[in-house]
């Protein structure tokens, strides 16, 4: 203390004046605002053989907070009762005056002595009057941290403030919780998008299916109708043998007059023969042609209705994707909440 000084003047209503004047010791606590820190002052008189005050013992003792005071026995115990650690400091209103890191965490560069700036959420509690809690990331501490921050005020009258007290929580397991949490949504969101993709061609195709199934039917019609044709060469042949048949045996008659004519009558009956032979060809065909448009009528069916499942159940799973997304959702607000 540099107030003191040898020689100098004390005034009347010096505490050591009035333990002379009041002959008994007296004591007195010195607000911060008048040396720049709190005191607590005790001035004992002397006195002669007749017991006359003659001058005054005094004593000028730092005067702590009882928290202050009693930091290094409870802060140990606090700090170890966090899960993942913790760190608690108390400070006075320009500086830290006493640290307690835990076993799990700490803060290297945080020190007692180190002077509070505006930065500084002490700073601002003091200031403020008011608790004071922040998040802070990584990037100063390493770990994202939690931080509440308390006045402290004077014990005597309750109204002034004289100190802080704060703790440090890391919060590395909501860290995690909301790197996961945000990793997992953004793997929904592409698997979303791929989902909604699928949807989109799955209907395409079961459109596509529908078109092939509406073909394959036409074709069927279409075979059948051939069929039909074939019937009616068939019997055209038939007819047009019997014709010639006719026409050769009236040809025969009419004698030398009707050889030209037996030639065509022959020759008609033989284009009537092939055509009667080209038909069980053509029904052949027809029958080959039928049987495989039947079996790919039978897969265009099982296609149809795969596809027809296939959207369902795209459907399905783009319903629970956005369940899953809103539950990344809630899962990052609760890890803001740790």
């Amino acid at each position: 203390m540099d107030i003191f000084k040898e020689g100098s003047d004390v005034s009347e209503s010096a505490i050591v004046v009035r333990a002379m004047n009041e002959g008994k010791v007296l004591t007195e606590k010195v607000p911060r605002e008048k040396y720049g820190q709190r005191l607590l002052t005790v001035a004992i008189p002397l006195v002669d053989d007749s017991n006359k005050a003659v001058g005054a013992f005094s004593i000028v003792l730092p005067r702590l907070h009882p928290v202050a005071e009693s930091f290094k026995d409870f802060a140990p115990i606090v700090v170890e009762l966090f899960p993942e650690g913790a760190f608690i400091y108390i400070s006075d209103l320009n500086k830290i005056m006493s640290i307690q890191g835990s076993k799990k965490f700490t803060l290297p560069n945080m020190y007692a002595g180190y002077e509070l700036k505006e930065t500084d959420i002490a700073y601002q509690t003091i200031h403020s009057g008011k608790p004071q809690t922040k998040e802070v990331g990584a990037e100063r501490y390493g770990v994202p941290v939690y931080i509440a921050n308390y006045p402290v005020y004077d014990e005597d009258t309750g109204k002034s403030i004289v100190g802080t007290l704060g703790v440090v929580v890391p919060k590395t397991v909501a860290g995690r919780l909301k790197g996961i949490s945000e990793n997992l949504s953004d793997s929904l969101t592409a698997i979303s998008e791929t989902v909604e993709h699928l949807a989109s061609t799955a209907t395409k195709i079961h459109e596509n299916e529908q078109i092939l199934y509406n073909n394959i039917h036409s074709v069927s019609e279409t075979l059948n109708k051939i069929n039909e044709v074939t019937e009616f060469i068939s019997s055209v042949a038939n007819q047009s043998n019997m014709l010639g048949l006719n026409a050769a045996i009236e040809a025969s008659r009419a004698g030398t007059r009707g050889k030209g004519f037996a030639v065509v009558a022959n020759e008609i009956r033989k284009l009537a023969t092939q055509s009667k032979e080209t038909v069980p060809q053509i029904k052949e065909l027809t029958k080959d042609i039928k049987n495989k448009v039947q079996e790919v009528d039978e897969k265009s069916k099982q296609s149809l209705y795969a596809s027809e499942e296939q959207s369902a159940s795209t459907e399905e799973i783009s319903a629970s994707l956005e369940e899953l997304t809103s539950m990344t959702h809630e899962l990052n607000n609760i890890s803001k909440e740790l």
